[in-house]
């Protein structure tokens, strides 16, 4: 089901008083030239605020935001960009990064047999393996084998990841943001619309967090769901921030 379906569905929660305030602060922009390539750094920071005296619980995952155009069973915020005032479908505009990604630059000097154990380390720390045990299977079966899905501590890492949700305190204030990368193209063709970015006109970001509850029965587990539906600060809604300018001029 398409995001729009969502929004329809929860479309009446808007017309009443939001438990949560969804708000972008600011769009700061920086430039960066990577071999051939000229690319421009936009940081978004938002932040979310619990309206309540209540402790409130919805599924909210925070370390990424996606377009508003993909799929709606995710727990990501969602983002739209705006020329003038339309809004233009070009969610592949931006390539997403964390401050989470890793780079294994190793000096020459360090063994291929020190560089795995450092990467292999590094994984283990992730999905809170030991390891030792993360090696001997490195070493049966290469690193497709320490991260073959099956292997029982990812599917624990899929469970956790699929049981969590987000909790605020009462009158709380989060402050939140990511980073983008956008290569400067102009032109995006998403079938059947193509669309070319006007450096002349003005660009602004919005971002909508569509929190379900229900629509997650079968997707985590069933002593959690019962748990979840029986508690009155687990919400569910649409939340829709601010509109705020963002620099696409330019080359």
């Amino acid at each position: 089901m398409r995001l729009f379906s969502i929004l329809l569905l929860l479309f009446t929660s808007a017309m009443f008083a939001q438990p949560l305030t969804l708000t972008i602060d600011s769009i700061i922009s920086t430039e960066e030239q990577e071999e051939n390539e000229k690319n421009r750094i936009f940081t978004i920071k938002y932040y979310l605020k619990n309206n309540t005296t209540d402790t409130l619980s919805f599924f909210f995952e925070p370390k990424q935001i996606s377009p508003s155009t993909g799929g709606s069973m995710t727990k990501e915020i969602y983002y739209k960009i705006f020329e003038n005032n339309k809004f233009i479908e070009i969610g592949l505009a931006f390539n997403q990064f964390t401050s989470e990604e890793t780079n294994f630059n190793f000096d020459e000097t360090v063994s291929k047999e020190q560089r795995d154990s450092i990467i292999i380390a590094l994984i283990a720390k992730k999905v809170e393996e030991e390891p030792a045990k993360l090696f001997k299977i490195f070493k049966e079966k290469g690193i497709e084998g320490v991260l073959d899905p099956s292997n029982d501590y990812i599917q624990n890492i899929y469970k956790k990841r699929n049981n969590y949700y987000h909790t605020l305190l009462p009158n709380q204030t989060e402050h939140l943001e990511a980073t983008f990368k956008w290569n400067k193209n102009r032109y995006y063709y998403h079938e059947p619309n193509e669309f070319y970015l006007d450096e002349n006109a003005k660009h602004y970001f919005e971002i909508t967090l569509v929190a379900l509850k229900e629509e997650f029965k079968g997707k985590v587990d069933v002593e959690l769901f019962e748990k979840i539906m029986k508690n009155p600060n687990f919400i569910k809604g649409v939340f829709v921030s601010n509109k705020v300018e963002i620099d696409f001029s330019g080359n």
